[in-house]
């Protein structure tokens, strides 16, 4: 019997398509050989569970991830300077906001970078108003949300979309473009952005007319909006009405209902999908409850789903994230695992909202301590390595 060492290239090629970043590690350590053959990275690694970005560690800077599947830490050097938001993941992409507003994508792994346009105003129009804000609360507020239509390693003409601003403003950034371009024909303070089937999708918030409005574009020199047919009812009931917005009132006799929804858009099963998130407020904003629906966008119909078959989406301000659990040990199925709301609605930027909510069984559990306090201006995300 031949020596595990002396293996084909090839058939040594083959095995490591199915190792997840840690183990392809793992496997490039065994022997010479192994190493040569991955150091050449023919197959990228397999799907794995995404990691949580944490904050940095103060007396090394380092940034510190969780990797859910292996229940550790890990350590990386960003290339980033210290003191950096993060504003978004995609395909294994940080977007980084630093103190000074200096907009940047990263691959963590690989040290690569592309240096962005300054993000456009927080107030609309009036970026000498930005003078007056706390510069860390307009750091951690300024970008919501940003997104990466494809892969930069595999496509040179990229787009990035942003939500910004007071008031979720859209716009989008080509490769080799030096400025953000507006969207102007957009919703008014939308929820999440998503593309599919090589188009932006964005979804509005059920406060307007208690219906969840979809609408598509396509960037261009004149990007043009669509408002889709399709819409999807708040809660199913079209007397409900679920408050978008914290209410702020002093008046002790306050009636408002204290409670909000937050709309997604993920993509899995070659269906775009609709994914409510209920949260009920007390000292923070605290989730109770997720809804799926399955959007039909030929028929302009959609379909409640009791359950995700056997899957689980990973949701916060990076993109969605969906996987087969059955290839994990340590990761549910038809489970939503969340992150936290606390970068914009707490002077704490703990980790007290993070979950992972069982579609079937509608249970809440943790996956990470409550009381760990990390170290940055903003609220962890979710992160998939790519070391290509």
């Amino acid at each position: 019997m031949a020596k595990w060492s002396d293996l084909p290239d090839d058939m040594i090629e083959y095995l490591t398509s199915f190792l997840p970043i840690q183990d392809y590690h793992r496997f490039s350590a065994v022997c010479r050989n192994w190493h040569m053959v991955a150091k050449q990275k023919r197959h990228s690694p397999a799907q794995q569970i995404p990691w949580l970005a944490l904050g940095e560690m103060k007396d090394t800077k380092k940034r510190k991830f969780y990797n859910l599947s292996e229940d550790r830490h890990n350590y990386l050097d960003v290339p980033e300077p210290c003191g950096t938001v993060l504003c978004g993941s995609s395909y294994g992409w940080l977007f980084t906001l630093d103190r000074k507003l200096n907009f940047r994508l990263v691959n963590p792994l690989t040290g690569v970078c592309y240096d962005l346009p300054r993000p456009p105003p927080y107030y609309e129009g009036h970026i000498e108003q930005e003078m007056y804000m706390d510069p860390e609360e307009l750091q951690r507020c300024l970008v919501f949300k940003a997104i990466l239509d494809y892969d930069p390693r595999t496509r040179s003409d990229f787009t990035a979309l942003i939500l910004y601003g007071e008031l979720n403003a859209q716009a989008f950034w080509r490769a080799g473009s030096t400025v953000w371009t507006a969207i102007t024909d957009l919703p008014y303070v939308p929820d999440d952005i998503a593309f599919y089937e090589g188009k932006f999708y964005i979804v509005q918030s059920p406060c307007v007319d208690n219906y969840s409005a979809i609408y598509t574009f396509e960037v261009g020199t004149h990007p043009k909006a669509t408002k889709l047919e399709l819409q999807v009812p708040c809660r199913g009931d079209p007397n409900y009405i679920v408050e978008d917005t914290v209410c702020d009132c002093t008046d002790t006799d306050c009636n408002c209902i204290n409670k909000c929804t937050v709309n997604y858009l993920v993509v899995f099963g070659g269906k775009l999908h609709l994914v409510e998130r209920f949260l009920e407020m007390s000292d923070h904003r605290l989730t109770t409850e997720f809804v799926l629906h399955e959007l039909d966008l030929e028929r302009n119909k959609y379909f409640t789903c009791p359950h995700i078959n056997g899957h689980a989406i990973f949701l916060g301000a990076s993109s969605p994230v969906v996987i087969n659990p059955s290839c994990y040990h340590n990761c549910m199925k038809d489970a939503i695992y969340f992150t936290d709301f606390a970068h914009v609605f707490s002077e704490s930027y703990g980790a007290e909202d993070l979950g992972i909510y069982d579609l079937i069984g509608k249970s809440m559990t943790r996956y990470y301590p409550r009381d760990v306090i990390h170290h940055a201006p903003a609220a962890p995300i979710w992160f998939t390595p790519n070391p290509w």
